[in-house]
């Protein structure tokens, strides 16, 4: 099959200044048109009750597995939230049979490399990873259906768009990378597994994930300038705040633990040892 276009330029980082002032642009273009399709791009998040064969766990064991995947490859976090969202978008629209599940989540990192990497894996990569379970003909195969399934429509609102640039806005968006924006992105890493999280937009989790590692941090949780930049009021998040706490709080004691053991690496500074907050509400 012919490669699907790469995603836009703003996920590109340059050490040029013209060229930052440009990703910069784009980043809030990217932002803004993706907060104008969330509505309409989201995912029904009672899809599961159509589904006969497989259930909550089976999806949360897939994507726990799929991080894994994801950290060995080395790939991109937008590879990871296309890869979650093609899965959900494919099982709203088609009945999956339990032994077919894994080929669905292969098949989705697979597209979603080619969309979003620069040098993506390639099939065989997948075959291998997935122990041989499934054959290149058969991750081929799928890949077709699902493509044709999503009417070939790849370019959705990503989490990882929106955690960017509420990062940003408040000013935790640092190079090397703070503390306080790692934790961000762990706390949205583990909405992933969590089916009832499909309740909210991605622009709301990920701004309840800001909101959550400031908090963590000492810091003041939501400013001004964020209610301005994401047009959520504080009250607006409280709801998706309890939840993302929630799983926060039983990340050591859950079984799956492939985001919480990613974020304990050095690299990822360590934050899924940093403690949950006192919500206070």
């Amino acid at each position: 099959m012919c490669q699907p276009p790469l995603s836009p330029t703003f996920v590109q980082s340059s050490p040029n200044q013209n060229t930052n002032t440009n990703t910069n642009t784009n980043n809030i273009q990217q932002y803004l048109h993706f907060r104008g399709k969330e509505d309409s791009t989201s995912v029904r998040p009672t899809y599961m009750e159509n589904q006969t064969h497989i259930n909550e766990r089976m999806r949360a064991i897939l994507v726990d597995w799929l991080v894994e995947v994801h950290l060995k490859f080395k790939l991109v976090p937008q590879t990871l939230y296309l890869t979650v969202h093609l899965i959900d978008r494919f099982l709203e629209l088609k009945v999956v049979k339990r032994q077919k599940l894994q080929l669905v989540g292969v098949t989705a990192m697979f597209i979603a490399s080619k969309y979003e990497e620069i040098y993506a894996p390639e099939c065989r990569d997948f075959v291998y990873i997935s122990d041989k379970a499934y054959t290149r003909d058969e991750i081929l195969r799928m890949e077709g259906q699902l493509l044709a399934k999503l009417n070939f429509q790849l370019t959705t609102p990503n989490a990882f768009v929106f955690v960017k640039r509420f990062a940003k806005v408040a000013g935790i968006a640092t190079t090397p990378r703070s503390t306080t924006e790692l934790l961000a992105n762990y706390l949205v890493e583990l909405t992933l597994q969590d089916y009832k999280m499909l309740k909210y937009l991605p622009s709301t989790i990920c701004a309840s994930a800001v909101y959550l590692a400031l908090k963590t941090r000492g810091k003041t949780p939501w400013t001004p300038d964020l209610e301005k930049h994401s047009t959520y009021k504080e009250a607006d998040l409280q709801a998706c705040v309890r939840d993302i706490h929630e799983l926060h709080e039983k990340a050591t004691t859950n079984s799956l633990q492939a985001v919480r053991k990613k974020y304990a690496q050095e690299k990822h500074g360590n934050v899924s040892s940093i403690a949950p907050a006192h919500l206070g509400f």
